[in-house]
């Protein structure tokens, strides 16, 4: 009878909220454990900003109720990055915008619905970063120029790329 071979599962580590496996350990193993904790770093300095709002200053600057953005992000309306559990969430500064005026929320937030299967760092990653498809601009820049059907298109390219479809 053959035997039957036992895989062991490579460990995984979280990031940011995200389990992430590790590969078998090996020369590279120290770079890369660097590596993760350069990425850490550099969310904890990004979360740190001025424009990164926690909940209270945004439904301030909306007029709204902390209960009221709480709610919405958990409906997935709003985009939040975990800032550890003790510190709350963080919002976007360049959010308010896009969810003042009817029409551009509503894109917003169809743009966010696309965007559900990644994690919330991809999605952040995608609104500030400049895209081939929307002319080099940001998705932010041209949501706020009307341009909700590219968006969405490119939100949706953009998740199957994260997800290894693309």
């Amino acid at each position: 009878m053959p035997k039957t071979l036992i895989r062991e599962q490579p460990p995984t580590v979280e990031l940011s909220g995200a389990r992430v496996q590790v590969p078998s350990p090996g020369k590279n193993a120290p770079a890369l454990a660097q590596a993760f904790d350069r990425a850490e770093e550099r969310k904890v300095e990004l979360l740190k900003r001025g424009d990164m709002l926690n909940g209270e200053q945004l439904a301030a600057e909306l007029g709204l109720s902390r209960a009221t953005v709480d709610n919405r992000r958990q409906e997935g309306k709003l985009l939040a990055l975990e800032f550890g559990s003790k510190r709350g969430f963080r919002f976007p500064q360049w959010q308010r915008e896009l969810v003042e005026e009817r029409d551009i929320r509503t894109s917003f937030e169809a743009v966010l619905h696309r965007l559900a299967t990644v994690g919330p760092w991809s999605r952040y990653r995608f609104f500030v970063q400049s895209s081939p498809a929307l002319g080099g601009r940001t998705p932010v820049e041209a949501l706020r120029a009307g341009e909700a059907e590219a968006v969405l298109h490119a939100a949706e390219t953009w998740a199957l790329g994260e997800q290894g479809g693309g």
